[in-house]
């Protein structure tokens, strides 16, 4: 298998296995003690940090944001319509992201969380059940009503599609990158990516960096691999996960250079610092991770415990919490009490020095 195929299959692996693990919390301070919030009120941090991570790189107005979190698409497809309409590009692109979002709600129907709430007792330890069952119901019940709201929701549907394109045709980077996303001709896809590109647009520059890697997983290019790792330290200026990625990329040796796990590392970490929670899994499982001591690594992951039960997962929660947990677990058999309370005193210090700006990465800021 090619370097960059292995990325990307580590890539797809660690994901899957984000809601694959039973968990339990380990951890003084928030974490273990999140049932002392109203649940209502936890729901809404998550439906807040779910939309904030949907719209990065979108200035998105505060009244549509609290409207999405009451899932009032409706209301908020009217306010962000009649700025789309006097040029505000960004609220455009957010519209094009809601109509694919309500499509799916749509398109899914009533989903019944019971059988999903009755294998939690298998997954996770007591203190945790009732919390995450609380999610899931309202999970349902969210999507439900947000359902209802967008059959009512009025979309300009051509207006829209024009929009993008025209901006897009006028040079704005986050306009060509949505368009690029729905345009099935490979050469103008590629044109639109390189001229966010050519405007330093963060996210486009991953974007292509992903690309990159994708044709390579495919095998149909490796003539521009060796830019992989400059790509993605360029959108890691601005895109958390590009540095995830970068991290990946460079301790498998994907990109054309030796594998450098621990060059690899420094990458990962900040990205853990910015509260990406595909971080603290790769941490555990990829060679940049391998580096760290057994509280070093035991920190890092109460660190993305307690910013999950913070309420950052957004729609991850109940996944990010039984990953955490099963590795939390499995770090902790057989350590002496001393290291782990090391790794509690340095998990505190980790949080002090990094909590507040990965709440505000994640969107979860109270």
């Amino acid at each position: 298998m090619l370097p960059g195929a292995r990325l990307l299959t580590c890539i797809v692996s660690l994901a899957a296995a984000l809601a694959a693990h039973s968990a339990e919390p380990l951890m003084e301070g928030p974490a273990a003690h999140a049932g002392a919030e109203d649940e209502p009120g936890f729901f809404r941090r998550l439906a807040r940090a779910a939309h904030h991570q949907a719209f990065v790189g979108l200035t998105i107005p505060a009244e549509v944001m609290d409207a999405l979190v009451e899932a009032r698409a409706d209301a908020a497809i009217a306010a962000l319509g009649g700025r789309a309409a006097e040029g505000d590009h960004d609220a455009n692109i957010a519209l094009v992201r809601l109509q694919h979002w309500c499509n799916r709600l749509v398109s899914q129907g009533d989903l019944d969380p019971q059988a999903q709430i009755d294998r939690l007792d298998a997954q996770l330890p007591p203190a945790r059940v009732a919390r995450a069952a609380a999610v899931l119901r309202a999970q349902a019940d969210y999507r439900r009503r947000a359902a209802t709201a967008c059959r009512g929701a009025q979309f300009d549907f051509r207006g829209i599609e024009a929009r993008l394109r025209n901006a897009a045709e006028e040079g704005h980077p986050a306009s060509a990158l949505e368009l690029s996303r729905f345009t099935r001709d490979p050469d103008r896809r590629s044109a639109y990516i390189q001229a966010a590109v050519a405007q330093h647009y963060g996210p486009a520059v991953h974007a292509l960096a992903v690309e990159r890697l994708s044709a390579i997983q495919r095998g149909e290019s490796t003539e521009d691999v060796a830019s992989i790792r400059l790509l993605l330290k360029q959108a890691g200026r601005s895109v958390s996960r590009a540095k995830l990625d970068l991290a990946n990329c460079m301790s498998l040796g994907c990109d054309g250079h030796p594998a450098d796990a621990a060059g690899a590392r420094a990458f990962g970490i900040d990205a853990a610092r910015d509260g990406e929670a595909g971080a603290f899994l790769s941490m555990a499982r990829m060679p940049w991770g391998r580096g760290l001591s057994r509280v070093q690594m035991l920190a890092w992951q109460y660190f993305g415990d307690r910013l999950n039960e913070a309420g950052c997962g957004g729609d991850a929660y109940v996944a990010n919490a039984m990953t955490l947990s099963r590795t939390i677990e499995a770090l902790e058999a057989r350590q002496d009490p001393e290291t782990l309370a090391d790794a509690r005193e340095r998990a505190e210090t980790l949080w002090r020095d990094n909590g507040a700006r990965a709440m505000r990465e994640q969107g979860c800021t109270p």
